[in-house]
């Protein structure tokens, strides 16, 4: 469980970078077409942010149960 933990840990490091690069390139968007397709990036980054994030929550609630037991 701890690798699995370590590979989506780096996964999720990955993937903020990208999120966060894209927040950058819809503020700095000169073009409403451009702020537009920026943004429907930065939404779809979002959600596998949150999906690798929400797989680091079960992980570690499976790793404490296991430990329990």
């Amino acid at each position: 469980m701890e690798k699995v933990l370590t590979k989506l840990s780096q996964w999720f490091s990955e993937e903020r970078e990208i999120l966060d690069q894209l927040a950058h390139d819809v503020a700095k968007s000169d073009l409403i077409e451009d702020m537009v397709t920026a943004k429907q990036s930065y939404m779809i980054q979002e959600v596998k942010v949150d999906a690798i994030q929400e797989a680091m929550r079960f992980v570690e609630f499976e790793q404490e149960e296991n430990e329990q037991n």
